[in-house]
């Protein structure tokens, strides 16, 4: 029987980092369900809080972790790593992007790898006004141009891949 060589390094760690997306994806899902069941309950019980529900609002969804690799010459130099939340008009809108979660999240993830790939992300520094307007325009263009009225952006960070 012969000798098969393990998994490399880079294997290992790209393995960790979806790994580490996946596991944050699924607990802001997570954490979704349980406010929409916590809201529904005290909703039922009469005992919210003295927030309103609707009005001018702004109202604002969390749409969670996202990570976008930067490549060069086919190779992984770094991830972008993004913590985004949007804004909307109203509650409606607000529930109404969250039963479109996965069409936004598609959206701006979409949006991430363009610009990742027109090398947004390289050198130093990001324009993070930049990246929230184009990642508002995707949004837009996925989900309609009304529901959307903001992208803020909670964290935007460049991971450098130390294991080239």
């Amino acid at each position: 029987m012969a000798d098969r060589p393990g998994p490399s390094r880079y294997s290992v760690f790209v393995l960790c980092a979806a790994l580490a997306a996946a596991v944050g994806y699924g607990i802001g899902r997570l954490q979704l369900t349980l406010g929409a069941e916590d809201t529904a309950t005290s909703a039922q019980a009469g005992a919210g809080p003295d927030l309103p529900t609707d009005g001018p609002g702004p109202f604002y969804v969390e749409v969670g972790q996202l990570m976008v690799p930067v490549l060069v010459e086919g190779r992984t130099n770094a991830f972008i790593l993004t913590q985004i939340t949007l804004q909307t008009g109203s509650v409606d809108q607000a529930n109404l992007l969250r039963r479109h979660l996965p069409h936004a999240r598609n959206a701006l993830l979409q949006a991430l790898f363009g610009m990742a790939g027109a090398g947004a992300f390289d050198g130093p520094a990001v324009d993070p006004a930049a990246v929230a307007k184009s990642l508002k325009q995707a949004a837009a263009e996925q989900l309609g141009p009304d529901l959307v009225r903001g992208v803020l952006i909670d964290r935007l960070m460049r991971q450098e891949n130390t294991r080239l």
